[in-house]
């Protein structure tokens, strides 16, 4: 309550006004606000509704990942997961040994692959496929000066991704070009300084491959000695 401002509030926002939304929220006061339980009616949803003002209310929390995971913390985690199994907590569910994934498979239906198979794919209705509507009529109006600008190049010749996909696309590209040009470095590496002999590309010469070097007779029984 004490960083409320009123000459930075909204317009007619009070303090009793804020009391209020978390009275409605918390129930401190036991004033009748419309039910949020099972057996809410039509009436206690419009009740709730009629409070002029909305809040979302954003919490933020420590997400523990496998590099950090602590098992004290997890025991100490306030939220529940209600799975098939049982509750398990926020931190274990999603981190640690993966109860997320293992609770999913163990009672999972159906695989997308089988369920295609079984119902076939959704509707399409756009890439390149027609789709039937009840009338072509519209109220759209296209600006002429923009449909004459032609198509947007800029991001292109920028190289600036435009999606998601391009940004993939683009980091894929980036890893093969990088791993093709530290084969090349590592090729020259033993062309010029070992002085490897060249080897015709995508063939290796049974000659390169050195034999594996005989045991030495006190490691053999030493490794006898361990085997009886």
């Amino acid at each position: 309550m004490r960083n409320y401002d009123p000459f930075k509030s909204p317009t007619h926002f009070k303090l009793t006004d804020l009391l209020q939304k978390f009275d409605k929220c918390f129930g401190a006061t036991k004033r009748k606000y419309g039910k949020v339980t099972a057996d809410r009616t039509i009436a206690d949803i419009e009740k709730r509704r009629k409070d002029r003002w909305n809040f979302l209310f954003i919490a933020g929390m420590w997400f523990q990942d496998l590099f950090n995971y602590d098992f004290r913390r997890t025991e100490q985690c306030i939220i529940p997961y209600a799975t098939q199994e049982g509750e398990i907590s926020f931190c274990a569910y999603n981190t640690g040994v993966g109860w997320r994934n293992i609770i999913e498979k163990m009672h999972m239906t159906a695989t997308l692959t089988k369920w295609y198979e079984e119902h076939g794919r959704h509707e399409i209705f756009a890439g390149g496929k027609k789709v039937n509507l009840p009338t072509a009529e519209h109220s759209l109006v296209l600006d002429p000066v923009a449909v004459a600008a032609g198509l947007q190049h800029d991001l292109d010749d920028k190289g600036i991704a435009k999606n998601a996909r391009e940004e993939k696309i683009r980091q894929r590209d980036a890893k093969l070009k990088e791993s093709a040009e530290n084969a090349r470095m590592a090729k020259l590496y033993r062309e010029q300084i070992l002085k490897e002999p060249k080897a015709p590309e995508g063939f290796v010469p049974l000659g390169t491959i050195a034999p594996i070097a005989p045991a030495k007779k006190e490691e053999q029984e030493q490794v006898g000695s361990f085997g009886d």
